[in-house]
């Protein structure tokens, strides 16, 4: 037979529409739009990301946490340690 199914865990995000700028930087860490709403003078766009695993993320924040506390910057310092 086949694999039994899966369920997928989401993250979601809402981002008023005046903040549209911000997309690539979101398309960038994952975020995907999924749907435009709000009123009509207040628009709202809402997104969504594969959540991260408990190991993962917990590693992510502990790894940013040892950065900051040594004043770097996470983001750059990971483009380091991959080189």
């Amino acid at each position: 037979m086949g694999r039994p199914a899966t369920t997928a865990s989401w993250e979601y995000l809402t981002v008023p529409e005046a903040e549209r700028h911000r997309l690539p930087q979101l398309g960038i860490e994952g975020w995907e739009l999924v749907a435009i709403g709000g009123d009509p003078d207040q628009r709202l766009l809402y997104l969504k990301r594969p959540a991260q695993s408990l190991s993962a993320r917990v590693t992510t924040e502990q790894r940013n946490r040892y950065y900051a506390s040594r004043g770097l910057d996470p983001d750059d310092s990971f483009e380091r340690d991959a080189t």
